[in-house]
């Protein structure tokens, strides 16, 4: 989660950085900043849900567990999808190590967090 929040870190530092303003955007120049805002958001959402499983402890409710795993699913395949559907991955390789680490702490974490059959 904390490499995710690194990751998160970065995107809402977007919001306010005019490199990110798109003139020639059909719905105006600050459109791409809204959308690293919303993915800030949800981004922070996504992750107290993590949090919210994490702290339950062992006997948490299975129902919560698959939120947890349908969550980390979800962060990880956004984080890696964007080649695919931009052609543009990641900007460097600081930002690669990053989604290596997130990626792998999600789901190493969320396996881990499983709760055991009764």
């Amino acid at each position: 989660m904390a490499a995710a929040g690194e990751s998160v870190r970065h995107t809402a530092g977007h919001v306010r950085d005019d490199t990110y303003r798109a003139p020639q955007a059909r719905l105006g120049a600050g459109h791409v900043q809204y959308h690293m805002a919303r993915e800030a958001l949800i981004t922070t959402a996504a992750i107290g849900v993590l949090v919210t499983g994490a702290l339950a402890g062992p006997h948490r409710d299975p129902l919560l567990w698959r939120a947890m795993a349908m969550v980390s699913a979800g962060h990880c395949l956004a984080m890696w999808s964007a080649g695919a559907v931009t052609g543009r991955q990641v900007p460097n390789r600081r930002a690669v190590r990053t989604h290596m680490v997130s990626t792998a702490g999600l789901i190493i974490g969320v396996a881990l967090l499983r709760p055991s059959k009764r």
